[in-house]
């Protein structure tokens, strides 16, 4: 797999609600997450700010496959198909809608994916689970993970709540059903690692542990909030392949959670599901670690893929940044890992994509 990783809407980058506009909205507001375009970029106009991905017209979405099938040589596009927001119309989850995408003002992705389809591309649909999901979040504060200390995540949903499992499940099924012709599913962890103290994940902890949360240790409570997340992971796998017949499936590791807790995390996820390490910025020295991981997470038998970044905030780390990915990617394949999943994000930015280009600068695909 050669493939390329776009947000289909601003995934966890904002949201309509907050006004994360660039240039193709009609001016740019700060945003907590990247800041306005210009002022901490040296060198860099407004005018000149690339692409949010919610902004682009149909035929803007041909041309980007375009350009990824013929100058990049990707053989899959992987969309995030939910995020902070939905970037859909959707009938269930109105209240969660990505309110200015330009897919929601008018329906065309299918025509997206059709084309891909003809160009040779395999498609995965990538979705958040019960993480990332701030816009549902904002409307139904009560189905979201609780920490030790009282307080509520801002995005985070919990998934023993049944609104939670609602919600997951609602856009899994509605996007698969509105949008056919994936390929692949992946499904990605929510990034809190703090497990959840509400009233639903205590009742559970004590249905399967037989014991409350103040008897347990952090280490026991901490096992438990993870296993049962990847239990709800897998049946929203089971979920997308009921829909998705014979579909590759995927899930995208947590940077430092999974090496810590693999021994319980890998026992969770399905030998059948391929995993996908993201490593945004482990060059040079680093390059062991990264090597460390992806041996660790191929040390219960799953298949591995390998996440470099193609992403436009690099060329902010000087000006051989597409070398350094190049380097990367060369020694993750030297190591035995061959899939690769190019994270883009909400964001289009030509020289990063093509300065990472493995088929480009690495001497094939």
């Amino acid at each position: 797999m050669y493939a390329y990783y776009l947000f289909l809407g601003r995934g966890d980058w904002g949201t309509s609600r907050a006004k994360t506009y660039d240039p193709t909205f009609g001016g740019n507001v700060a945003t907590s997450l990247l800041g306005d375009w210009g002022p901490h970029r040296k060198g860099t106009k407004l005018s000149a700010a690339p692409e949010w991905s919610s902004a682009w017209s149909r035929d803007t979405w041909i041309g980007r496959v375009d350009f990824l099938a013929d100058v990049l040589k990707a053989d899959t596009l992987a969309l995030c198909m939910n995020g902070f927001e939905l970037p859909y119309p959707s009938a269930l989850f109105s209240e969660a809608v990505e309110l200015d995408h330009a897919n929601v003002r008018l329906d065309f992705l299918g025509d997206v994916l059709a084309h891909a389809r003809r160009r040779g591309l395999g498609l995965v649909a990538q979705f958040c689970t019960t993480g990332h999901a701030e816009g549902y979040a904002l409307a139904h504060p009560d189905c979201t993970t609780i920490g030790p200390d009282g307080k509520r995540h801002a995005t985070n949903l919990c998934h023993n709540h049944p609104l939670g499992q609602t919600y997951a499940e609602g856009v899994a099924r509605e996007m698969l059903t509105r949008y056919p012709g994936f390929t692949g599913v992946s499904f990605h962890p929510p990034e809190n690692a703090v497990p959840c103290w509400c009233e639903y994940c205590q009742a559970e902890f004590k249905r399967q542990i037989g014991r409350t949360y103040v008897q347990a240790g952090a280490q026991a409570i901490s096992d438990f909030y993870w296993t049962s997340c990847l239990a709800f992971q897998r049946h929203l796998e089971e979920l997308a392949l009921s829909l998705v017949p014979g579909a590759a499936v995927y899930a995208i590791t947590i940077p430092g959670r999974f090496e810590q807790d693999f021994t319980v995390v890998g026992r969770e996820i399905p030998k059948t599901t391929t995993i996908l390490h993201w490593d945004y910025w482990s060059y040079g020295h680093k390059i062991p670690d990264v090597l460390q991981s992806l041996r660790l997470f191929r040390s219960q038998g799953h298949q591995v893929g390998f996440i470099p970044t193609s992403g436009w905030s690099l060329d902010k780390c000087g000006p051989d940044y597409g070398q350094q990915v190049v380097e990367q990617i060369r020694a993750v394949r030297a190591d035995g890992v061959t899939d690769l999943m190019y994270f883009v994000g909400a964001i289009w930015h030509e020289p990063s994509l093509r300065a990472t280009s493995w088929a480009l600068h690495g001497g094939g695909g």
